[in-house]
């Protein structure tokens, strides 16, 4: 099914790259006549699949170069949408043959075209660092143990905060300021506790400038209950050019930090409910099995409350079978920038989940987190990095 759908995507692909090569060639033909097709398109196509080359040829380390690349992907989809209304226009005029079409005029288009793309992408970059805060209010029908009721927060028996956070990519994009704001932004709402649902380093651990301050940003996080995480499919160490890969270190830098990683692992919080962390479902460059959801909860008291940390929402089902009261996951970026929210909104409805916001099930529920970071394209349009703050209910 993967392999189907990356063909769709690169042949829709392939297809934009033409059809706006042909108008940017109008274009620059207008003002420099001279240019040569065989000059012209090595280069345009070049700058179109530069994200791809620079992964292929491991370049990715150069920050500036990279930078530069992922920006293709995007800048070319809306320079095609706004082609693409331009058309529309020209061929309106030319129907009613109200207006004599000037020379100049469809170049004139492409370079307005042009111009809004780049404003997209400018408004994306500003946006994708707004880290916004979004709310949710949910009620168990489990209660707490009788003896611990009210020792979670004093103003609201029976009830907690958690702050889900998920998908920083702390790395080329995520700096030490935007993971100060994300910190900030979760402190401030007090929580109890703090989940984050991995992708918390983009794939190369190395690569991290200001490891250390990072580390001091991350140790800012307070919550009584304590910070919990999960591993992320983006959450590897890549140790070599052959693609070996492995999270010790990862694991030991979060720790450090007060940071609980949980690999498959369960912990009894406060004595009052589980929190059950999972590998991730297709870590990048690992090799490992992660065990089912079922297998996780076999040994649970299952009238305790049971929430489940995963970074991929895929499977919501199987959890729910499993005993889930709660699933916090992430990964979608909610697709990040339009129109990728409704792609990723297709895919995931037909993982049974959805791709963000609120789940319900039969006898669970689920968050998905829209994300505090970026990947790939340092951008956001008709997405918001976020912090999910989430007031959960016990029956009494």
């Amino acid at each position: 099914m993967w392999f189907f759908f990356g063909g769709i995507v690169l042949l829709l692909y392939t297809g934009i790259s033409f059809y706006t090569g042909v108008r940017f060639l109008q274009l620059v033909k207008y003002f420099l006549p001279s240019v040569r097709y065989l000059v012209f398109w090595p280069l345009y196509l070049l700058c179109c699949y530069s994200f791809v080359l620079i992964l292929l040829l491991r370049l990715d380390r150069i920050r500036l170069l990279r930078q530069a690349a992922m920006y293709a992907l995007p800048f070319l989809v809306y320079f095609f949408f706004a082609l693409l209304v331009f058309e529309l226009l020209r061929f309106g005029l030319r129907f009613f043959d109200r207006f004599p079409l000037p020379p100049g005029f469809s170049a004139a288009l492409t370079g307005i075209a042009l111009g809004l793309a780049l404003l997209a992408m400018v408004y994306g970059t500003i946006h994708a660092r707004d880290i916004r805060t979004k709310h949710y209010d949910i009620t168990l029908n489990k209660s707490l143990p009788a003896e611990d009721t009210g020792t979670v927060r004093t103003d609201q028996v029976s009830a907690i905060r958690v702050a889900l956070v998920s998908d920083l990519h702390i790395g080329t994009s995520v700096d030490r300021e935007w993971v100060a704001n994300i910190v900030d932004a979760v402190n401030k709402a007090k929580p109890d506790i703090i989940c984050i649902a991995g992708d918390i380093f983009d794939n190369d651990f190395s690569a991290v400038k200001d490891l250390d301050g990072i580390a001091s940003e991350l140790q800012r996080l307070k919550a009584p209950l304590g910070v919990y995480a999960c591993p992320g499919n983006h959450d590897v160490d890549r140790l070599s050019l052959r693609g070996d890969a492995a999270n010790d270190r990862i694991k030991e830098f979060l720790e450090k930090g007060d940071i609980i990683y949980l690999e498959d692992e369960i912990r009894l919080v406060n004595d009052s409910f589980y929190l059950v962390g999972r590998r991730d479902a297709r870590p990048i460059g690992l090799r490992q099995v992660r065990k089912s959801a079922a297998e996780l909860t076999a040994e649970l008291d299952k009238s305790r409350p049971i929430i489940f940390l995963d970074h991929e929402p895929v499977d919501f089902p199987g959890e729910e079978k499993a005993g889930a009261d709660l699933i916090f996951s992430g990964h979608t970026h909610r697709g990040q920038f339009f129109p990728g929210n409704i792609i990723t909104a297709f895919i995931y409805k037909k993982a049974g989940a959805v791709s963000y916001g609120y789940w319900r099930g039969n006898s669970a529920q689920g968050i998905v987190s829209s994300g505090a970071g970026v990947w790939g394209p340092p951008i956001r349009i008709a997405t918001d990095s976020e912090v999910a703050v989430v007031d959960v209910k016990f029956a009494r």
